[in-house]
């Protein structure tokens, strides 16, 4: 499936929920929607309002309560890697991954382990629950390179 095709199915997933919850269709709304749809990675308040301040007039204030009602809609998943600051991420399209965080560079991978669904299913029989979602972080830092074998010039 395309771009192009994806972004339409989510503005129609974001119209259906304002219209579900008696909320205006604002341009500044699909804009926000369409500038994380259209990066790849996470995304912070500070760098979405840096790569949307030259096609639109839009403050922080309404980027963040903006994030908050895609979030509500199913669209958009936050994270808090232990840095102080939230990142956001498209969602809709993905399946379910956790993260490692590198602390020594701030890097953040993605990576999704099958045990993990097991575990989750495992705990939902034992405690006879019913897990809506998880959030899984490791925090590490890269390894240095062992130097032993190697010539030095």
């Amino acid at each position: 499936m395309n771009n192009a095709k994806n972004l339409e199915i989510v503005k129609k997933v974001l119209e259906d929920y304002l219209a579900r919850n008696g909320q205006r269709k604002t341009s500044e709304r699909y804009a926000i929607l369409e500038e994380i749809y259209t990066q790849n990675g996470h995304l912070d308040v500070d760098t979405l309002h840096f790569k949307m301040r030259f096609n639109y007039r839009v403050s922080k204030a309404t980027i963040y309560n903006n994030l908050n009602l895609l979030i509500a809609a199913g669209l958009v998943r936050k994270h808090q890697f232990g840095r102080g600051t939230a990142h956001y991420e498209k969602c809709f399209f993905r399946r379910q991954h956790d993260h490692v965080i590198l602390t020594d560079t701030g890097e953040v991978k993605e990576f999704c382990d099958p045990r993990i669904q097991h575990i989750k299913k495992t705990i939902e029989e034992t405690f006879d629950i019913t897990i809506e979602s998880h959030s899984l972080y490791f925090y590490g830092t890269k390894k240095a390179k062992s130097l032993v074998g190697q010539k030095i010039a």
